[in-house]
């Protein structure tokens, strides 16, 4: 089979995504899942976003039933969770029920990913890639300009482009890059 049958691939700038509001800065919504979900019902399984962090302190919006994955893009993060003060550095995960209290005390970018605490099997990483996985999604965030390959078919990307790859039939795939990335993968998806 060749890779055109296999997956369904797109790429999405944040060039390309009018920001929304939030307390504390802009959020761009690269993509949400399903598509006809939203992010103010609360009826998604899955978001990805990235968000500006412009004043401080400020709130991180609460959801119920969400587990989130927030990663600094150019600089530390300092929080208090729940009234506990925490700190993790550029490009580390920070991992939290979205429920909980989230007061920021840093200034930046994030990506952001909230996924259902009862959905499906899910991993994260910030890495370079060399990996072969079998999952229904995979998705790539760019942290500078770079080129993925999948299988043997090569992508050119930008700063702050999300790559998805929608597996349809399966397949084990090979992906690999020289650079950093923000590397998700989530199995048994049906869109």
């Amino acid at each position: 089979m060749d890779n055109d049958t296999l997956m369904n691939i797109k790429i999405i700038s944040k060039n390309d995504i009018t920001p929304s509001i939030w307390d504390g800065g802009k959020t761009y919504e690269y993509v949400i899942s399903p598509a006809d979900s939203t992010y103010a019902a609360r009826d998604f399984d899955f978001r990805i976003s990235s968000a500006s962090i412009e004043k401080t302190p400020s709130n991180f919006t609460n959801f119920q039933g969400y587990k989130r994955y927030l990663v600094m893009l150019g600089n530390d993060l300092k929080i208090k969770r729940n009234d506990v003060a925490e700190a993790y550095s550029k490009n580390e995960i920070f991992a939290f029920d979205s429920a909980d209290q989230i007061q920021s005390f840093s200034l930046g970018t994030d990506f952001n990913l909230m996924i259902q605490k009862e959905g499906r099997p899910f991993n994260l990483e910030v890495k370079t890639l060399n990996d072969d996985l079998e999952s229904s999604v995979v998705f790539i965030f760019t942290l500078e300009e770079t080129s993925v390959k999948i299988n043997e078919q090569e992508f050119k990307l930008n700063v702050n482009d999300l790559l998805i790859a929608e597996n349809q039939e399966g397949a084990n795939l090979h992906l690999f890059s020289n650079e950093i990335l923000i590397v998700g993968w989530i199995s048994n998806f049906v869109q």
